[in-house]
């Protein structure tokens, strides 16, 4: 007889008392309780077992509910139904038992009054995520309600198995558009194995709609499989996927699009094509892709010579670096104020050829007519950083117009080398007081009334003697300019910060020794836009192990987002709560609020912050 049916035998025979003693007072006893409830044979004592494990965790004996043998599961997920508590709670009994027997009281609160419950109920589905969840997701996505539709995509997408795959297949049929555009967005969710064969089909989709979302996710998901299937999306009738296939091809880098791509440099039906073309040209970057980008600067629209420009400035040759400096005379500020970022972005590096080509590019847009092209001269001084900078930077502290030379004291505070120090030092003695003033800012020894960072749109908590580090919390741009500021910035040990998708972090970021760069949205519930992206449990457990790594080196945190108001504050307090541990919630929330009183954290971070951390909902709870 094994040790499983030895046991099983021993069950009928020990009291309630010493069965919990035995099976669920430690993690032992509970590990060995989940290895034989599946292969107890008699209803009564399974049903004992799972019995005793509510009154003892409610959690626990969900979990052991779905590991008995699938007769008995019925009885047992009734048993969490009749147990009093709150609609929410329940869902998540139910979806911890992952049983199938719970789906139709998922499928029932569907129709409760709270949209709350029902977005609960669709996500507990996804996560008991088998065959019945998925034709329940399914149909889920001809919801009325558009959240359900929302959040059913989500499941399926997050499911990513071949049964799911095969359900979106199908929902791109539909005959309801919106369907047809969740389906698409889910499969871009999925994982290539799986997914590729399912957006290939998608790109011959009779639906534009679904040939264009389907170009967006192969280009995310960035395999060589889809590289033909976008080749042909580059002759599509639809302009859209056309755009959107050339944005693809760039993403991947394919060689063999160059030839397509540069035709559509000139593609008649839609600018946008266009734009995606160039951009695309500049991320592969080969010979005959820099020579299409050089037809195009003789383009007669201006956006596509601005594209074409930025695009070259990817690429470091000095066939696109004379390029670029030849528009530096367009015809079109803005793009010489391009030309002039793009000299910026052109990579140097042990290039003295191309470094002198550069200096003299910016040399000649310094002397610009416009001041807009002069003040994105001074911003690239400084994101360049070198001691021939300085030399410019110190031209344009006499510049004409404010905006340009408060952007040189700036970028001259940015650098912090000891040239720059003696510039900004010599810039106390200059003839205008705006430069005067804010050079002073940026000067660690010169004593001034003049706050770095406004104390109502940048804030910091500190709470000395716990467990959190000081955290200030601000948006990208002022985040940008704590960091600039020598005191304040060195004074910065850890950074955590959260850009829109698509947007690079801010060359001043790399000056903080221990970072963490997430690309989100500040999204809540999904959106079917296949280039916005939701939050994941990835990204907060990301978060997650940032904190403690802090623990271990104590130092001052930034968190920052766009706005400074939700991702951030979100942020911040799942960092305070990791260092704080169970039960200080209120304390991680309090400090938050201290450092940026206007928090509004973006609910659904908050959320999985409350599933990963195991905080029972005590995430959910805050009033803002």
């Amino acid at each position: 007889m094994n040790s499983a049916a030895s046991l099983i035998q021993q069950l009928p025979e020990l009291s309630d008392a010493q069965f919990k003693q035995k099976y669920l007072k430690e993690r032992q006893g509970m590990h060995a309780l989940a290895r034989i409830l599946p292969q107890v044979e008699q209803e009564s004592l399974a049903l004992r077992a799972i019995k005793l494990a509510f009154k003892v965790n409610l959690k626990l004996g969900s979990k052991l509910a779905g590991t008995l043998k699938p007769e008995f599961q019925k009885t047992a997920i009734k048993l969490i139904g009749k147990i009093p508590t709150s609609p929410r709670s329940k869902i998540q009994l139910l979806a911890l038992t992952g049983s199938d027997w719970a789906i139709p009281m998922l499928v029932k609160a569907l129709n409760h009054k709270q949209s709350a419950v029902r977005l609960h109920s669709i996500r507990a589905i996804g996560k008991i995520g088998s065959a019945a969840a998925i034709i329940e997701l399914a149909r889920s996505l001809e919801s009325e309600d558009c959240q359900v539709q929302a959040w059913a995509a989500w499941a399926l997408g997050e499911i990513d198995s071949k049964p799911a795959v095969a359900a979106l297949l199908e929902a791109l049929k539909h005959e309801d558009s919106q369907v047809r555009a969740w389906a698409a967005w889910a499969l871009g969710k999925i994982q290539p194995p799986i997914a590729v064969p399912a957006l290939l089909k998608a790109l011959k989709h009779e639906d534009s709609e679904v040939r264009w979302r389907a170009a967006v996710n192969c280009g995310k998901i960035g395999v060589s499989e889809v590289v033909p299937g976008l080749l042909n999306a580059l002759r599509d009738s639809n302009p859209i996927v056309r755009a959107r296939a050339a944005a693809a091809l760039g993403k991947i880098g394919d060689r063999d699009a160059v030839p397509r791509l540069v035709e559509l440099l000139h593609d008649p039906d839609y600018y946008v094509v266009s734009l995606r073309a160039a951009e695309a040209l500049g991320q592969i970057g080969t010979e005959t892709a820099v020579a299409g980008l050089l037809q195009a600067l003789n383009h007669d629209d201006s956006d596509l010579r601005g594209s074409a420009v930025s695009a070259l400035g990817e690429i470091s040759s000095e066939v696109a670096a004379v390029a670029v400096m030849r528009s530096l005379s367009d015809r079109d500020i803005f793009v010489r104020g391009r030309a002039a970022v793009a000299l910026g972005n052109i990579n140097t590096a042990g290039d003295a050829n191309l470094q002198q080509m550069v200096e003299a590019g910016l040399a000649i847009a310094l002397r610009d007519s416009e001041s807009y092209v002069r003040w994105r001269v001074a911003a690239v001084l400084g994101e360049i950083g070198t001691e021939e900078t300085v030399a410019d930077l110190v031209h344009l502290l006499g510049d004409e117009t404010p905006g340009v030379r408060q952007k040189a004291v700036k970028s001259l505070g940015q650098i912090g080398s000891d040239a720059a120090i003696l510039a900004l030092e010599s810039a106390l003695n200059r003839e205008f007081a705006d430069v005067r003033a804010l050079a002073a800012q940026y000067l660690p020894d010169v004593k001034t009334q003049v706050k770095t960072v406004d104390s109502e749109s940048s804030n910091s908590a500190d709470l000395s003697g716990e467990k959190l580090p000081k955290i200030l919390i601000a948006s990208e741009a002022e985040a940008t300019e704590y960091i600039i500021d020598r005191p304040a910035g060195c004074s910065l040990k850890y950074l955590i910060s959260i850009g829109t998708p698509g947007i690079p972090e801010p060359k001043s970021f790399h000056k903080i020794p221990n970072r963490l760069r997430q690309s989100l949205n500040d999204l809540e519930t999904p959106v079917d836009d296949p280039d916005r992206v939701l939050p994941t449990l990835d990204d907060v457990l990301q978060i997650i192990d940032f904190a403690l790594q802090m623990s271990a080196r104590p130092g001052n945190l930034l968190v920052c987002c766009q706005s400074g108001i939700s991702l951030s504050t979100a942020t911040a307090l799942i960092v305070g709560a990791a260092l704080l541990g169970r039960g200080k919630e209120r304390e991680a929330w309090t400090s938050v609020l201290a450092a940026k009183p206007q928090a509004k954290p973006n609910r659904w971070m908050l959320e999985l912050a409350d599933e990963a951390l195991g905080r029972d909902g005590k995430f959910c709870d805050f009033k803002f």
